[in-house]
């Protein structure tokens, strides 16, 4: 192929073409679970109420929960991806060998919000949110003066992986995807530019400018015991039981349970199963698993994060290399 800015624009159309179609194919998660906030600036600044508030009724003056007692800010990040192709491999018509990598990056790309967002949930046993409390935290601080106390959204010993239950049937969601500039893919193929004139080489790359942060804690609990029937329906009825401060229900529905692939099992027969043990699943259907490898995302994982549970034997964990076994069942040799 000759080169010319005529036939270098071909090629571009041609690979933003497949990276667009291959992007708005691709499934992710994030969207199932954040609160997508468009931005107009270089940070946004949230003011959320310590508490969710009811409806009441009207005696005497209104009841004021002001918006902004709790503030925090999220910062919009810039993200990048670049490729080089030789200038050589366009002018020998070797471009099409091409296609599968930009497709490729369009699932990076596509994913990289998943990253984002369920690597922070997997942080939320560390990271602070707006009420100054790790998201996940025993010490989350409700109500004013008599009504005041203290409210848990984390469960278990923190010796097996965790999993999360969310509601995210709300307006407001337990996490926030803020996006400032959509990922866009563009070229740098100007033969005076330095890649072409310096290198031999043109560049293709997609970018975007977004940035995760918490929402409301009372919209997720989490569980680091084994996933079992019973710690679902736990924590389950926990999450649910939340109060307002006059003493009102919440209306709190857990509607996504958020885990790591070794609770695969678990997750899928809690929630999928019409029996368990030959006895009828009440839990069938009431919540959508999202079984995601982007928690292994999350600073604080550990080994544990990464190993297999035993449905049948919620106590013992097993490797993920462990491998298959001959009949089929776990090895005898297992460990937390």
């Amino acid at each position: 192929m000759q080169i010319s800015q005529g036939n270098l624009q071909i090629i571009f159309t041609n690979f933003q073409s497949a990276f667009n179609k291959e992007l708005e194919n691709a499934q992710s998660h994030y969207k199932d679970v954040a609160m997508i906030v468009p931005s107009s600036t270089a940070v946004e600044t949230y003011g959320f109420l310590n508490n969710l508030p009811s409806v009441r009724e009207w005696v005497g003056s209104r009841v004021i929960h002001s918006l902004g007692t709790s503030r925090f800010s999220i910062v919009n990040r810039n993200w990048e991806q670049t490729i080089d192709i030789d200038r050589n491999d366009i002018e020998d018509d070797r471009y099409g060998l091409f296609g599968p990598v930009i497709r490729d990056m369009a699932l990076s790309a596509s994913s990289h919000p998943d990253e984002l967002i369920f690597g922070l949930l997997g942080d939320g046993f560390t990271q602070k949110c707006y009420d100054g409390q790790p998201f996940f935290s025993a010490n989350h601080v409700v109500g004013t003066g008599k009504a005041q106390r203290t409210v848990s959204n984390v469960f278990g010993s923190g010796t097996y992986a965790p999993w999360f239950l969310l509601d995210c049937s709300r307006p407001i969601r337990p996490l926030i995807f803020q996006s400032r500039r959509p990922v866009t893919f563009t070229q740098k193929t100007d033969p005076r530019s330095g890649g072409a004139f310096f290198d031999n080489k043109y560049y293709y790359g997609a970018d975007a400018r977004y940035n995760a942060g918490y929402g409301m804690w009372q919209l997720a609990f989490a569980c680091t015991d084994p996933l079992t029937p019973y710690n679902y329906a736990a924590v389950r009825a926990a999450m649910m039981s939340q109060r307002s401060e006059n003493g009102r229900p919440l209306g709190i529905r857990p509607t996504h349970l958020v885990t790591l692939p070794g609770n695969e099992n678990a997750a899928l027969r809690i929630l999928r199963s019409q029996t368990i043990e030959a006895t009828s699943n009440e839990w069938a259907g009431t919540a959508i698993p999202i079984i995601t490898q982007f928690l292994l995302c999350a600073n604080g994982s550990t080994a544990a994060w990464e190993k297999v549970a035993d449905f049948v034997n919620p106590s013992e964990t097993y490797a993920a290399g462990s491998g298959t076994t001959a009949d089929g069942k776990p090895p005898a040799a297992s460990g937390k």
